[in-house]
């Protein structure tokens, strides 16, 4: 069971990283049609989102019919077909524990060189496509006293905290990719 929540995890997080800004939107208006126990809220991720869905049982590990049919309506036909491709592909190995801490802390030693290569310019935009919402960002501006280094540092640290074992490279240089920064992924991980 705890490798399906792993697995829809990272699944989810690599869909919401996709999502344009204003797909997440989209997706919120759209859900927030539906009677859940857990209503979507304004500051809710589309991981956030997927997962409440998940909880009510309108898709899961074998059954993800619904979440393609939502990309598909967002006009993202694309992650449907990502998300139905998914279910085909083997499961990736399980790492010990002492690996993930490895990788975590490997991880969070690129954060300073992601930083450092983002411009003081870009670092909201960044930020959205991390998944961080825009209450968030605000806050973190207001913390920071708007100084970008620190913003992406913040921005960072919020995104793996809300990711756990899911923030990993490949999805911290597809929000890089998203973001238009492939100089700044390409540069820290050439």
């Amino acid at each position: 069971m705890e490798d399906d929540s792993d697995f829809l995890d990272a699944l989810y997080t690599e869909v919401a990283q996709s999502l344009e800004w204003k797909e997440t939107k989209a997706l919120k208006k759209r859900v927030s049609s539906l009677e859940l126990q857990d209503p979507v809220s304004d500051d809710d991720l589309a991981q956030d989102i997927f997962k409440k869905l998940e909880k009510e049982g309108h898709f899961g590990k074998g059954n993800l019919q619904y979440l393609t049919d939502l990309l598909t309506d967002l006009g993202r036909a694309d992650l449907g077909e990502k998300v139905q491709a998914s279910e085909l592909e083997p499961e990736p190995e399980n790492k010990s524990i002492s690996d993930q801490k490895e990788d975590t802390t490997v991880l969070r030693r690129h954060f300073r060189l992601v930083a450092q290569e983002v411009s003081p310019l870009d670092w909201k935009r960044f930020a959205r496509h991390l998944g961080l919402s825009e209450g968030q960002i605000q806050h973190i501006g207001m913390r920071q006293k708007n100084n970008s280094y620190e913003g992406v540092i913040e921005s960072l640290y919020v995104w793996e905290n809300h990711l756990g074992s899911s923030a990993t490279y490949r999805v911290l240089r597809a929000a890089l990719n998203q973001a238009g920064m492939e100089n700044v992924a390409d540069s820290i991980w050439a």
